[in-house]
């Protein structure tokens, strides 16, 4: 049996805390302030931003088989080509050049 909060009910600490930086960061100068703060401490900034970056990516990831592909496409994808297979008309696929 699950105990505490709910799944997906936020945290009131984290809430709280998130808040009062909020109101610090204001008081500060916003981001005028922080940009200030930031150019004589580069190290720390970034260090600080990467913290903040997220951690996880979602992605969606489209899988083919190779018995799928178009002998165009394995040869795009043999040769490490920039290049794109579209259908061309008449139901051959055709290399073009990816911009």
């Amino acid at each position: 049996m699950r105990t505490g909060r709910p799944k997906g009910a936020k945290n009131k600490i984290t809430a709280s805390v998130k808040e009062n930086i909020v109101a610090v960061f204001t008081r500060l100068g916003g981001t005028a302030g922080m940009a200030i703060w930031a150019a004589a401490n580069p190290s720390e900034f970034y260090r600080l931003y990467g913290r903040l970056a997220p951690t996880q990516v979602e992605v969606d990831v489209e899988y083919r088989d190779a018995n799928s592909l178009t002998d165009a496409e394995l040869a795009a994808i043999a040769t490490g080509s920039s290049q794109s297979v579209v259908d061309a008309p008449g139901g051959e696929a055709e290399l073009t050049q990816v911009h």
